[in-house]
């Protein structure tokens, strides 16, 4: 009597059995969304302007990412955001998660932002103030700045 699981059963039942599992298998949907108070606010991710808040855009890797805000008349707004993968994502439980299940993950990251509005003017720099303070750091020499060398930069009329 022939055993069931002889080689072309188990080459006719392979194909097809890849095949469903290729079609059924759905991969994590990663999404990073930014928000502002106010609206409208360019982002600006890793050096690329890539739209206005509220903004949601599908990323494919794990890590840090620079995050830029900015809107006229407000503060711009930097920071680093880290993002972490979820438990489902290392390996060898992302293989199993991303190919073998037949459900597809959501994996959001949410940035939420208040931007401060801008208020007053900018002041004009000390340049008098910084002139003073180099000559006082040139003649001190490698030892730095010593009062001597402060007060008679401050006595100096240049």
């Amino acid at each position: 009597m022939k055993s069931p699981l002889t080689h072309a059963f188990v080459a006719r039942c392979s194909a097809p059995l890849g095949l469903m599992m290729a079609l059924s298998s759905c991969r994590a949907e990663r999404h990073l969304i930014f928000e502002s108070e106010p609206a409208g606010a360019q982002v600006h991710l890793d050096g690329k302007m890539i739209g206005l808040t509220p903004l949601e855009v599908r990323f494919e890797s794990y890590g840090h990412r620079h995050v830029r805000m900015q809107r006229r008349g407000y503060r711009s707004f930097s920071t680093i955001m880290e993002v972490k993968g979820p438990w489902y994502s290392s390996f060898p439980l992302d293989y199993i998660s991303e190919v073998f299940l037949p459900f597809g993950w959501e994996d959001i990251h949410r940035l939420k932002v208040s931007l401060e509005p801008r208020s007053g003017e900018v002041s004009r720099p000390d340049f008098e103030g910084v002139l003073k303070r180099a000559v006082s750091l040139r003649r001190g020499g490698p030892a730095g700045p010593t009062e001597s060398a402060e007060a008679s930069a401050q006595g100096d009329g240049s």
